[in-house]
């Protein structure tokens, strides 16, 4: 079952923190072909990223357009938010998730040893839509506001901007961590339209 933490996980894996190996064949890394320089900044910078990019380890998909991006894990549409692109760094932005994903909202409550699903409907929330639902429930159930705030930690990590250095080489999208070294792994999309 997936839950907060690994929404936020996955995000982040999509984004810039899956290790996937850029050396293959010839890859395309920073120490490889194209250098890893991005294309500029501002409104046409977005636009070279217009496209729908997949995941060569999970899968998962990304799709830019013009400024917006969509986040599908095993298929489903499970946040969007925005992206700005300056040089190489681009600054993404979660600005709602689904509340209909087929696994369900779970909440970890560490404090508690357990993990309680939080039931939302089959819409978009907000960062403050989803911090609202979240604790009328964990109230409901009688959870601690201390607890709850530990909770809503998680959740509003979901949701801080989030900035990485990418490599765009031609079809190929890539994420190093910031103290890459050559012959490091890291995230690595391709483009599929």
């Amino acid at each position: 079952m997936k839950n907060v933490k690994m929404v936020s996980i996955v995000l982040a894996c999509l984004l810039a923190l899956a290790f996937v190996s850029c050396d293959n064949n010839g890859g395309g890394g920073l120490d490889g072909p194209g250098n890893g320089i991005g294309p500029g900044s501002g409104g046409a910078a977005e636009a070279a990223f217009n496209g729908t990019w997949v995941d060569d380890r999970y899968g998962d998909r990304v799709i830019f357009n013009n400024g917006n991006l969509e986040l599908y894990i095993e298929g489903i549409l499970g946040s969007r938010g925005t992206f700005t692109v300056s040089g190489n760094r681009m600054t993404m932005i979660v600005t709602h998730v689904n509340g209909g994903v087929p696994w369900g909202f779970r909440i970890r409550l560490e404090s508690y040893g357990r993990e309680i699903r939080i039931p939302l409907t089959s819409r978009w929330y907000s960062r403050t839509e989803l911090i609202s639902a979240v604790t009328n429930h964990l109230r409901g159930e009688g959870i601690s506001d201390w607890a709850i705030g530990d909770a809503l930690g998680d959740i509003n990590e979901m949701f801080i901007p989030s900035t990485t250095t990418f490599v765009f080489v031609g079809d190929f999208l890539s994420f190093p961590p910031d103290d890459y070294q050559p012959g490091d792994s890291y995230s690595r999309f391709f483009r599929v339209d």
